[in-house]
């Protein structure tokens, strides 16, 4: 686990700049979708109608960003209730406070079940993976379309239902929001698209996100090769330290800590119902 604070924070405050600008898409798509990051009690909170997956739906970096207390918490669980949402705070294995867990249970919150590994590389040199077969381009604003249809097949929702609507407008809409600080890149297999891989900056931090391959492509590497191309842009742009997140556990994570990641943190949503 992390014994880093500033690299957590500097970690929380990328995944941060993801939803700042994948959760305010502008207007029309915000009251679509139901969408909006808000400071809250001192924390980023992030609410989404669309979906209710805790990810797009949570109170970021309690007592790492920010303290909290009983106050905060019933803050926090009085926004969500305007919402008509469930309430959730994330919290930090062998870092958040036995006080905090303690207070958030008083409060009627209890551990889902469900959180995410976070994955740090500190290098100053490229990742080499070659993989026989496969290419990676860097997507134009012309082809943030294609990418985002990609990263929502990739996921699981490309069966035409709001969900999968909801992941490409917004992965569209964010990429053009985060311009040079942003990037979308696509693995293809002997000229088909296989699969994807997203590139956020922020200061200090190349965060690599929507990692994504088709079914009848996984197990050929791709992924690998995905994450070092990355690797080598955030390089380019002077980062020295990539971070990305995954389900405990996953294939995912085992490619990143293949290619030189370490666990930073692991990350639990505690979460209230609505009364």
């Amino acid at each position: 686990m992390s014994d880093d604070p500033l690299l957590m924070r500097l970690e929380l405050e990328n995944q941060i700049a993801v939803a700042r600008a994948f959760l305010r898409p502008g207007d029309d798509l915000a009251e679509r979708y139901g969408t909006s990051v808000d400071e809250v009690a001192g924390l980023t909170r992030s609410r989404c109608a669309a979906w209710d997956f805790p990810l797009f739906n949570r109170a970021i970096g309690a007592d790492v960003l920010a303290p909290i207390d009983r106050v905060k918490i019933d803050a926090i669980v009085r926004d969500y209730a305007g919402y008509q949402r469930t309430a959730c705070v994330e919290v930090y294995d062998s870092i958040t406070p036995p006080t905090t867990l303690a207070a958030l249970v008083a409060s009627g919150f209890a551990d889902s079940g469900h959180g995410y590994e976070s994955h740090v590389l500190e290098t100053d040199a490229p990742v080499e993976v070659e993989i026989a077969g496969v290419t990676v381009r860097r997507c134009g604003p012309d082809e943030y379309r294609r990418f985002a249809e990609l990263v929502r097949d990739g996921f699981g929702f490309g069966d035409g239902d709001h969900v999968g609507d909801f992941i490409a407008d917004l992965t569209v809409s964010g990429l053009r929001m985060m311009g040079p600080n942003g990037g979308a890149f696509i693995a293809s297999v002997g000229g088909e698209d296989a699969g994807t891989g997203e590139l956020v900056l922020t200061d200090r931090v190349a965060g690599c996100y929507s990692g994504t391959v088709a079914e009848r492509f996984r197990g050929r590497g791709i992924q690998k090769a995905l994450i070092a191309a990355r690797v080598r842009a955030g390089l380019e742009r002077g980062k020295r330290i990539f971070i990305s997140q995954t389900d405990p556990d996953s294939p995912s994570g085992h490619n990143l800590h293949d290619l030189g990641f370490r666990t930073l943190y692991r990350a639990r949503w505690f979460t209230r119902p609505l009364s």
